[in-house]
């Protein structure tokens, strides 16, 4: 009876020690800390993970609709084992299970540090902010285990307010907006402030993201007030562009909306912002679900909760201080070390954006094929009258240079091409050119062209390229079932290979502001308007010049009026509606 207690007693003294063994506390300004090591399945090797961390006070009840507060210094051990709730959001069963546990309490960082936590050596920092169309995603979806191993760097991923909840913007000092933004820049703060208690050098910083991530990034590198938080920035697959901010003719179309959805019913927007903050959070989302609201005869990229000129992040359209090279915004923007891409045909959204009823009315299935007259007047003609102000001459040459005489699938690429056009294609080309002019920092292009063994986004028959989102999973590689369904694939033969030099171009850039081509000895070039030089990612990498020249040459003449960014400038609205 003794022996039996005794070796039960020994028992549980191992246990303990090898719980204790798995644990690892960090000391900060704020409190310790308590992470947990995590071993990679591929390989067996481990990172310390310290999940969910709490960066900001919960913004609900009188904190919702305005700027985060940061969090308060807490006793005892911060418990960071378990992920932090996912932003409140309308989840797509087909894209993941890491956001299906929301709340409204979700401003949490997750950091991932390589092998040790030696106070000798200090990691450059890597922060991911997460895509989305600025209404859903989360930070637990993108595992950096592999990106912090191979890199030998800190990675850091964040959530922020998504939807109405991150983005109510009525052109009025009642709800500015840009809360989501606003909660990013606290993160970065954050980063700042405690990363070097995590073994993370707080002095080489790089942000990067992908789509609205991409985004994201981008925006926050046109914030002087940002200045000394990051120092390197990587935008895939989206920047700020001259149509990608609501207009505030569109943003003010959401009091309407949630008039009709909810018991809010005030002229006066003080009173009824105030009103919203006690609504449910799922009665809000439900009331601004985007996939609802949409037209239901034409394509609209445009939707009411996403970045808005405010007055105070952004006085006026970001792409307006750009023109002046000496604004703060510019000066600021080109003294960081920039580097942006896209995949091979970023259209591949276009079978999510043309709703079955859109489809109906033009007689077609995005699935068989796209007829030329969707391209002209379900696509083209939208989006002429609202950016161009119905401009005929830009119309019938677009429909021009955009309808094909070759095969249907030929003109089914071609609407994909224009759909890649209205988001992508023009904007990125003219943000290198901003950054590459009177630069301090380095810049650098990339086009990512590898056909990935499982494509993020389903697609077509006819559909040709590499998809929007298809580079994710070779820099976060994860075969975690819990994690985002369509990069839980384990990568074999070549794709490995480009995943592994693509996180070692990645890490390189965020440690020497040199992208290191990682395959072979071909040396990634610099950015520079005249030539145009970027890196094609494949299965072979190679440096080529003037990436879509003809689409982007076709556009920039056409997007150079003074008036295009006007009907985004901020002034207040009046108080009674």
């Amino acid at each position: 009876m003794i022996e039996k207690s005794f070796l039960t007693c020994l028992l549980c003294v191992v246990i303990i020690n090898i719980i204790r063994a798995e644990n690892v506390d960090v000391k900060t300004s704020l409190g310790t800390v308590r992470g947990i090591t995590v071993q990679d399945k591929e390989t067996g090797e481990s990172v310390y993970e310290f999940r969910g961390i709490r960066y900001g006070k919960p913004p609900t009840g009188a904190r919702r609709f305005r700027k985060p507060e940061a969090v308060d210094p807490w006793e005892g051990e911060y418990d960071a084992s378990h992920y932090g709730f996912a932003c409140p959001q309308i989840v797509n069963d087909f894209l993941d299970d890491g956001s299906r546990n929301q709340s409204e309490d979700c401003l949490f960082l997750n950091v991932q540090v390589p092998r040790s936590l030696s106070s000798n050596e200090k990691r450059s920092v890597m922060v991911w902010i997460h895509g989305g169309g600025f209404t859903s995603g989360s930070a637990f979806i993108y595992d950096g285990t592999r990106l912090a191993i191979d890199g030998n760097v800190v990675v850091v991923s964040i959530n922020y307010r998504l939807g109405v909840l991150g983005f109510l913007a009525l052109y009025h000092p009642a709800s500015r907006g840009n809360y989501g933004l606003w909660d990013q820049k606290l993160a970065l703060q954050w980063v700042h402030d405690h990363i070097e208690s995590f073994g993370g050098n707080p002095a080489s910083v790089t942000i990067f993201g992908e789509s609205a991530g991409g985004m994201s990034v981008s925006l926050q590198s046109l914030i002087p007030s940002n200045q000394g938080l990051f120092h390197r920035v990587i935008a895939q697959s989206g920047v700020v562009g001259r149509f990608l901010m609501v207009r505030k003719e569109a943003a003010i179309k959401s009091i309407d909306q949630l008039k009709s959805n909810t018991e809010c019913k005030q002229n006066d927007l003080f009173g009824f912002v105030d009103c919203l903050r006690y609504v449910e959070s799922g009665t809000l989302l439900n009331a601004t679900n985007i996939w609802t609201s949409f037209p239901d005869d034409k394509i609209s990229l445009e939707h009411p909760y996403s970045v808005v000129v405010d007055g105070e992040l952004f006085p006026e359209h970001p792409m307006k201080r750009l023109e002046d090279p000496d604004s703060a915004q510019s000066v600021f923007f080109r003294s960081l070390d920039f580097m942006t891409g896209t995949t091979s045909q970023e259209g591949s959204l276009i079978p999510f954006i043309i709703l079955p009823s859109v489809q109906q009315k033009f007689d077609f299935n995005v699935s068989v094929n796209i007829p030329s007259e969707f391209i002209c007047k379900g696509m083209l003609r939208p989006w002429v009258d609202t950016h161009f102000e119905g401009d005929n001459n830009v119309y019938e040459a677009g429909c021009k240079f955009y309808t094909s005489d070759g095969s249907m699938d030929d003109q089914s690429n071609r609407a994909a091409d224009l759909l890649a056009t209205m988001i992508f294609t023009p904007s990125v080309r003219e943000m290198l050119n901003y950054h590459s002019t009177k630069k301090t920092g380095k810049t650098y292009q990339y086009q990512f062209s590898k056909l990935s063994p499982r494509p993020l986004l389903p697609v077509p028959a006819w559909f040709r390229g590499s998809g929007h989102g298809d580079e994710i999973m070779y820099i976060f590689r994860t075969t975690d079932d819990e994690r985002l369904k369509l990069m839980n694939v384990t990568l074999t033969g070549v794709d490995k290979e480009v995943s592994d030099h693509m996180i070692t171009m990645w890490s390189s850039f965020a440690k020497t502001s040199i992208p290191s081509a990682g395959k072979s000895s071909l040396p990634w070039l610099e950015y520079e308007p005249k030539k145009s030089i970027y890196l094609d990612i494949d299965s072979e990498f190679s440096l080529r010049q003037r990436l879509n020249e003809a689409e982007v040459d076709f556009w920039s003449v056409k997007m150079t009026s003074p008036d295009l960014v006007d009907a985004y400038k901020y002034s207040d609205v009046h108080e009674e509606l």
